[in-house]
């Protein structure tokens, strides 16, 4: 799960990346992504608590969000409930062969509200593309044409103009640059004072910086995120309680047990025990 900068691979054939995540009630995603590439977010079955920009909304089954290039972001379930997601990241290159400026462009549905419905309706019908049928792709192709169609003409506003829906509400490099160091160095104990020199702030001011920015503490932000991969070490390598913890930058495993239980109410193994398939 390690990543600082998120890189879309396109499918030759069809002019976005379309993927399906199902995420159990379980799943606690902690970190936060950015690319290059608006994405938009449908909420197949279920609710969808997203981050964005350090702004957490939950999004309803049967609606979306978009992310705008490089948004800071998350998506997760609704704390006690699963999730299924259609995921559609959009391809600059294709776009501009008919639109030559959308990388001044963002896309926002708030501001033409009247296009939601029809934004939805070509969603649920991406979503329900067999793709193991023959020629599925032809239809994919169709879909995401009237998709692209859609936002083009009614959801496209200039970035950083005066008065604009658009205009920045704060500057997310420097969480970019904090973020990117953290998810590189989370295995061993990374100071306040070391995280805060990186981005070059005070650590007081960055402390309130970066919790503005994605709604929880450093030192949270470091504790869920290394909890996150030494569960996903105990499920996908069989790793035990004491190897994921030293390995993910725990001090001990007294402080994984203890953060797994603030985060999941149970303890690592309990956790493990209760994704393990009943026989």
């Amino acid at each position: 799960m390690e990543y600082i900068y998120d890189v879309v691979n396109y499918n030759k054939n069809i002019p976005a990346t379309i993927m399906r995540e199902d995420m159990s009630p379980e799943t606690r995603k902690t970190e936060l992504q950015w690319h290059r590439e608006p994405e938009i977010v449908y909420v197949i079955q279920g609710e969808s608590e997203c981050i964005c920009n350090g702004e957490t909304s939950v999004i309803n089954q049967g609606d979306f969000i978009i992310f705008n290039s490089e948004d800071v972001h998350l998506v997760r379930p609704v704390e006690g409930k699963g999730c299924s997601l259609l995921c559609v990241n959009f391809s600059f290159e294709y776009i501009r062969l008919f639109c030559k400026s959308i990388d001044s462009l963002i896309f926002d549905v708030d501001e033409n509200p009247e296009v939601r419905p029809d934004i939805i309706e070509v969603l649920k019908q991406i979503a329900d593309v067999d793709n193991d049928a023959d020629y599925s792709s032809l239809i994919l192709i169709s879909l995401i044409n009237r998709l692209y169609y859609l936002l083009l003409t009614k959801c496209v506003f200039f970035k950083r103009v005066t008065g604009s829906p658009s205009a920045p509400r704060r500057d997310f490099s420097y969480a970019k640059t904090a973020i990117a160091y953290i998810n590189e160095n989370y295995r061993r104990e990374i100071p306040l004072d070391e995280i805060s020199s990186v981005v070059n702030l005070s650590p007081s001011y960055f402390s309130k910086y970066f919790k503005s920015v994605t709604q929880m503490s450093f030192s949270e932000y470091l504790a869920n995120l290394r909890l996150e991969n030494a569960i996903n070490d105990m499920l996908s390598k069989n790793s035990t309680v004491s190897k994921a913890a030293f390995e993910n930058g725990f001090a001990n495993v007294k402080s994984f047990i203890t953060q797994c239980k603030k985060v999941y109410g149970c303890t690592p193994a309990q956790y493990k025990k209760n994704l393990s398939p009943k026989n």
